[in-house]
């Protein structure tokens, strides 16, 4: 059995969960479309620069077919662009662990997707997942409601949108690796970095225009990718630039890694081990102790997490 997936898949959830944290907090402060746009650009200007340099001096540059082109831009777009929007506005709403705990239900999405479309055995008693996993979203709902006396359900929606399309991005991602099996991952990451990039201008471009069919007299930038870094703290930029090159280039460059050739199902259940980290660093990072609330989610996520990946 080739463990190689596995490992780059804790590598780059690892590195996400930390970097979450960073795009809370400035997605809270700046804007989530904001923070989408400058993670986006910023992967791609690094991985511009490592491609480029691997074709001229490397001589390893295999561009994929046009279907696979377009599936992997289509991917970064829907996945990479339009759902991180989902998952920053619910990082926003009901914070960076209890969101990341509903990619538990990504597992179970790419089971089935895994075994319509790329022949990946499936087996029926990982169904006992399920329940633990909807245990969990209960229980941190609970908790959610008897602190705010709301269920915080855009929140939730929004996490699950999110959830939804990342799948849809990731089954888009090795379809299009099925089809041209020699393109390198980080190619693949920077075509999705220009999809998502696209789509961010795109959402910019309606803002603008609604904006001004409003009558709107504000001329400040929809986004204002680089007047609002500009506006930030030395310390905040540094802390920018560090979340977007973890929590995008780094982990996507080892997730697309895994992908290409790992069973979707496993690691996509070895990646929802993220909100323990995410949740581990907010109570440091917070100086607090996690609920009991949390502490129980948490044991029905490892109950679900242990029937997906050791059984």
């Amino acid at each position: 059995m080739n463990l190689t997936p596995y490992f780059l898949t804790l590598g780059a959830t690892l590195s996400f969960s930390s970097a979450s944290l960073v795009f809370a907090k400035f997605s809270r402060s700046v804007s989530v479309i904001w923070m989408n746009t400058a993670k986006a650009f910023v992967a791609f200007c690094l991985l511009t620069v490592q491609c480029t340099l691997l074709a001229l001096w490397a001589d390893v540059w295999q561009p994929p077919s046009w279907l696979s082109a377009g599936t992997l831009f289509a991917s970064g777009a829907l996945g990479l662009g339009i759902g991180d929007l989902f998952l920053l506005g619910a990082f926003v709403h009901i914070g960076v662990s209890r969101t990341l705990m509903l990619y538990g239900f990504q597992p179970l999405i790419l089971v089935f997707a895994g075994a319509a479309f790329f022949g990946q055995t499936f087996e029926p008693h990982r169904w006992i997942a399920i329940v633990f996993l909807i245990a969990c979203l209960l229980i941190f709902s609970l908790e959610r409601y008897r602190e705010t006396k709301s269920w915080q359900f855009q929140g939730l929606l929004m996490a699950l949108i999110g959830v939804t399309l990342d799948s849809s991005g990731v089954l888009m991602t090795r379809f299009a690796f099925e089809q041209s099996p020699h393109t390198a991952p980080l190619e693949g990451h920077l075509i999705r970095c220009a999809g998502a990039l696209t789509c961010y201008a795109l959402v910019a471009a309606f803002l603008h225009l609604r904006r001004r069919l409003k009558g709107s007299l504000d001329r400040t930038p929809v986004i204002g990718l680089f007047s609002r870094f500009r506006a930030l703290t030395g310390r905040e930029k540094g802390l920018i630039l560090l979340g977007c090159f973890g929590g995008t280039y780094l982990s996507l460059s080892l997730y697309l890694t895994a992908i290409q050739t790992g069973h979707l199902a496993s690691i996509s259940a070895i990646a929802i081990t993220g909100p323990m980290f995410a949740a581990f660093l907010e109570t440091v990072i917070q100086k607090k102790r996690p609920s009991r609330y949390l502490l129980l989610a948490l044991a029905c996520f490892i109950g679900g997490f242990s029937v997906l990946v050791f059984t």
